[in-house]
């Protein structure tokens, strides 16, 4: 198993945060990944806008996992509309 970091931009509105980033737990979790350490880097200005949006929730997750699941993941992640942007990096 690899570690990789896993960058989410999702919508700043509480509510709709808090959905997302229990969401992307769920399916990085049920994609048989092990969630390692989880941050909340906090609300911060796009560099431009991204689906009408000009600010965005950062959220970090380190997460050991097979490269197999990658192609599942960004799947999952794309059709989550509150996703703004998704980053997933091999640590190491």
């Amino acid at each position: 198993m690899n570690t990789y970091e896993v960058i989410c931009v999702l919508s700043t509105e509480e509510e709709k945060y808090n959905r997302l980033k229990e969401a992307v737990k769920a399916n990085l979790n049920q994609s048989k990944g092990k969630i390692i350490k989880e941050e909340d880097m906090g609300e911060r200005e796009l560099a431009y806008p991204i689906k009408k949006h000009t600010r965005g929730h950062y959220q970090l997750f380190e997460v050991e996992m097979t490269p197999d699941i990658i192609p599942d993941i960004e799947k999952a992640f794309k059709l989550q509309a509150d996703i703004l942007r998704y980053l997933i990096v091999k640590k190491g």
